[in-house]
């Protein structure tokens, strides 16, 4: 992987989960103070991280310190290489109160998946990260002012978890750049994952509309290009939510269904074909759009001999 330059201070580094690189030359301590936007999933990414920030920074360009990692949220591709890095450059952790939580208690991701007690095949390292402690909790009224009279602000984008944050750079020169997690996946990334997972698909939709108000000159999504227009990939995001929403109505719209079948037939109309961790993930994201159908007066549910069934309201 090799970073892309956004700005005269802004990169960031492609890869499974892309990697936001803020710097700025700090003329006290004569070094380029930098900070992390997320670090992948595990040590192996944060050691390509550090590397690349040699490249970026070298020793006689007065390389580099970082001052802190941003994690957009706490899923383990994102803070996967927090420990490792923490540990190698004692920097600090930034993360809103919510995802604070389960970046100190990754068991914490698979529980929700699950439900319960997970399986094992949803407890490796693509789903709990090496726990680490944010120093410091942020929010919408956070900023950080860097040497030069940059800013990074942050942008909340809920809905794909708990509280994610986008994390807003703005120069003196008033070229914005917007990493922003999850909340919007990348034009490849939703052909390929046509239901990626989703905690809140209300909140996740109010989101889309909300990156639609940000002006910047990039959009850096963790998962896909950096762009120079959101409203298109917001349009195609929007398109998938509502494909999988008429889905599982379609499937509802002549008989009552039980969960598991409700599952099965939406893979099978996705031509999804569901392996133990992938049936896991699709099935915690589509208990969340029953529950937002429900919220939206379109579905009921009730239990019926032992067993919870879905019922579309207005019947075709």
């Amino acid at each position: 992987m090799t970073a892309k330059k956004l700005t005269d201070s802004v990169y960031f580094l492609p890869g499974a989960t892309n990697i936001g690189i803020i710097s700025c030359f700090s003329s006290t301590k004569k070094t380029n103070e930098v900070y992390l936007v997320d670090t992948g999933m595990s040590a192996s990414d944060a050691k390509v991280i550090l590397e690349e920030l040699k490249s970026l920074f070298p020793k006689e360009k007065g390389g580099y310190s970082i001052k802190a990692i941003i994690s957009t949220h706490s899923h383990a591709d994102h803070c996967g290489g927090n420990k490792y890095i923490i540990e190698k450059t004692k920097c600090d952790l930034l993360a809103t109160k919510k995802e604070s939580g389960s970046i100190q208690n990754p068991f914490l991701q698979a529980a929700v998946i699950w439900g319960g007690n997970p399986i094992p095949e949803i407890t490796g390292p693509y789903y709990e990260a090496e726990p680490t402690m944010p120093t410091k909790i942020i929010d919408a009224a956070v900023k950080i002012t860097l040497d030069d009279s940059s800013e990074i602000s942050f942008f909340p984008l809920p809905g794909h978890y708990f509280e994610m944050t986008g994390v807003l750079y703005e120069n003196s020169k008033k070229e914005k750049v917007l990493f922003a997690g999850d909340a919007v996946f990348g034009r490849e990334h939703i052909l390929k994952y046509w239901i990626p997972f989703l905690y809140d698909v209300k909140e996740f939709k109010q989101t889309l509309d909300a990156l639609l108000t940000v002006e910047a000159d990039w959009f850096v999504p963790s998962h896909g290009n950096a762009i120079t227009r959101i409203d298109e990939t917001v349009e195609m995001n929007k398109i998938a939510i509502l494909s999988t929403e008429f889905c599982i109505l379609h499937i509802l719209r002549n008989q009552d269904l039980p969960f598991e079948e409700i599952v099965k037939q939406v893979a099978d109309l996705n031509n999804i074909t569901l392996k133990t961790a992938q049936f896991a993930l699709i099935s915690s994201t589509l208990r969340s759009y029953l529950t937002y159908l429900a919220k939206d007066n379109k579905i009921s549910y009730y239990i019926k001999d032992n067993r919870l069934y879905w019922h579309r309201k207005e019947r075709c």
